[in-house]
């Protein structure tokens, strides 16, 4: 593929307004960088509170800047030092590869402990800024940079790159979170809260890993009817029910004891609250979702009293990513993953997916880089 010099993409310049179309530099190659022709992104909820604002405090995002971290293409061009992907295997020109975030490699995080995506000089996608090389670190654009540090992996022949490029943030998180929580056993009920992206990807590793009961707990009802089709025993609607109802039934199909694992993947303080009092005494509690800035009041007894476990996940390494990448493979036939996907839109259309998605009218927008529409 020829390598171009500029590339057209979606850049926010403000926030609350539609990004702008704007043509973009490609950066020259470091010797360990790549560059890729964007296949497809998919939009993540975390891109709409981008939007918003939400992240400006502390500089955490920083304008202007290329939206869009859930990313997938194939390779235009590989820096020097950049041959194999993570397994070792060779890469070429036209391989359809992900990535992960730019972990520095060397920080305590990194290094001693272990936890990368803890990295106190993580460089991540889709928070800019734009107009500082290498410019193009988003995936709503035509090209995208693959910075040196970020592990890359090939995605599996077949695979839809929408679909994989969903799996980018959502699966590589929940694999993260069920690793650090523990194995499901067979005898397990799994409560799941909340029905987008991350639950439903949540349910489909439950289902697979042979889980007794799975209960699905979010909304609106398109969602929760994929949920079922997906194997969950049953599937309460927030808004149709109480949290005394939900309370009730959940203990109902336990024998009065609660869920074995209740996995938090809504973003709400109040579903945080809510599922401490489902999961049964020595449960597991597994927190993904979060993202309300605002303190919740929890009563420290829930943790000792009820010998609770209690984690916490973000992100993912590549280790997460290849994982997530390879259930999708494996699993097709069971799960239509293709259903969490929203409507497809140009890179001029990226404004009317946000506010779709902030609407809860698009689960998951797609975004391809094609031309923009007349």
């Amino acid at each position: 593929m020829p390598t171009p010099s500029q590339t057209t993409a979606a850049v926010l310049v403000d926030y609350n307004v539609p990004p702008e179309l704007r043509s973009l530099p490609v950066p020259e190659l470091e010797p360990g960088a790549a560059l890729v022709k964007v296949e497809a992104s998919t939009m993540c909820g975390t891109d709409v509170h981008i939007w918003r604002g939400e992240y400006a405090a502390g500089g955490l995002s920083k304008l202007p800047l290329v939206p869009g971290h859930e990313i997938v293409g194939r390779v235009v061009a590989l820096g020097s030092e950049r041959r194999v992907d993570a397994l070792n295997r060779p890469l070429a020109e036209g391989d359809l590869v992900a990535w992960s975030y730019a972990w520095c490699g060397h920080c305590y995080w990194c290094t001693i402990a272990k936890q990368p995506t803890q990295c106190e000089s993580a460089r991540m996608y889709g928070w800019g800024p734009a107009d500082q090389a290498p410019y193009i670190t988003g995936g709503f654009s035509e090209y995208a940079y693959v910075m040196p540090p970020c592990s890359m992996i090939k995605v599996p022949d077949g695979l839809d790159p929408a679909v994989a490029a969903s799996a980018t943030c959502a699966f590589r998180t929940i694999i993260h979170g069920y690793e650090k929580i523990g194995r499901i056993e067979t005898t397990d009920t799994v409560v799941i809260q909340g029905s987008g992206p991350i639950g439903l990807y949540a349910l489909a590793y439950a289902v697979q890993s042979g889980a007794h009961r799975t209960i699905m707990i979010g909304a609106p009802t398109a969602r929760l009817d994929i949920a079922k089709r997906w194997g969950a025993e049953v599937a309460l609607d927030v808004t149709g029910s109480s949290v005394e109802e939900r309370h009730a039934r959940v203990h109902e199909l336990t024998d009065g004891r609660g869920a074995d694992l209740v996995v938090e993947c809504s973003g709400a303080n109040a579903a945080f609250v809510e599922g401490m009092d489902l999961v049964r005494r020595g449960g597991r509690y597994l927190v993904i979702g979060a993202s309300e800035p605002r303190p919740v009041e929890m009563r420290a007894t829930y943790f000792n009293l009820r010998q609770l476990t209690v984690a916490g996940t973000m992100s993912g390494d590549i280790s997460h990513y290849y994982r997530a990448l390879q259930f999708l493979h494996d699993h097709g036939d069971r799960f239509s993953f293709g259903d969490l996907l929203g409507s497809r839109f140009t890179l001029d259309k990226v404004g009317d997916a946000l506010l779709g998605m902030e609407q809860m009218r698009e689960i998951k927008p797609v975004i391809l880089p094609s031309a923009p529409t007349s």
